[in-house]
């Protein structure tokens, strides 16, 4: 991963870390909260979904849903991310292709 990239995960996890915090704290906002919802309808009907993390160690195929422990052609890993958090940041996409881009 180049040093760009590196930044630019950087600033998805402090945003979607903040976003979260607001949330809590009963400031978030309410538009933004409503996208955060749906995402999270999307993650809790996931398959790689694990807690509240998108497992790492296995992979999907988006089209039909089919778990794998190893990496097969069509199929998409778990990013390993801490759902409650990325779900709320405006700059993630999912890596199966659900949902993100909304707020471009």
């Amino acid at each position: 991963m180049n040093i760009k990239n590196l930044f630019g995960k950087r600033n998805e996890i402090i945003g979607g870390h903040f976003n979260e915090l607001r949330s809590k704290m009963g400031v978030a906002n309410q538009n933004e909260e409503a996208v955060f919802a749906i995402r999270e309808e999307i993650c809790n009907a996931c398959p790689l979904k694990t807690g509240n993390n998108c497992n790492a160690v296995k992979w999907m195929n988006p089209d039909t849903l089919e778990v794998a422990d190893a990496p097969k052609d069509g199929f998409i890993r778990g990013c390993g991310c801490r759902l409650s958090a990325k779900q709320r940041s405006k700059l993630s996409l999912c890596p199966a292709g659900f949902w993100g881009g909304e707020f471009k």
